[in-house]
């Protein structure tokens, strides 16, 4: 499966900078203060290169294991998501962090699905609609729900 258009980015300006606001994504427990879908999550306590975020759309929840891939302070921070069962690579998703003029920060959110994700998705039990159904319902998300994340962080980082 072509998975090119299943990948998306948007950036935002934030007056603040890049540590400050690295601080803020990473901490991952938080996330849900910003993002339409994901609630929040907790790190592992025994390796806290791994978390398992929680997720909700109207009624539906659900977790996802994610493994932390880049955690630069104050440059990026990039995790991938392995489903339910964490075991397969299927949504990459990127916070790159660039200072922008005097104490400010150029943040860029990344999405992108992983040829793995057709794997995960077929151990699903009840999925409720096709692989490319899904697909789509995430494109939508992340192409809607991105920009929502990111003027909701500009407004925690600078209040």
């Amino acid at each position: 499966m072509d998975l090119t258009s299943f990948q998306n980015s948007a950036s935002v300006t934030i007056d603040r900078n890049a540590d400050s606001v690295y601080d803020l994504i990473s901490d991952v427990s938080r996330m849900g203060e910003w993002s339409p879908v994901c609630t929040g999550g907790s790190y592992d306590s025994d390796d806290p290169t791994w978390f398992t975020g929680t997720n909700a759309i109207g009624d539906s929840t659900w977790e996802t294991r994610c493994h932390v891939i880049a955690a630069e302070r104050g440059k990026e921070f990039t995790f991938i998501n392995h489903g339910f069962e964490g075991r397969h690579q299927m949504v990459r998703w990127g916070f790159a962090l660039r200072p922008s003029g005097e104490g400010q920060t150029e943040v860029t959110q990344s999405w992108e699905v992983l040829p793995g994700y057709e794997d995960g998705f077929a151990e699903e039990t009840n999925p409720g609609m096709t692989l490319e159904q899904r697909l789509g319902f995430m494109r939508k998300l992340a192409i809607s729900g991105m920009p929502e994340t990111l003027a909701k962080l500009k407004v925690a980082a600078e209040s």
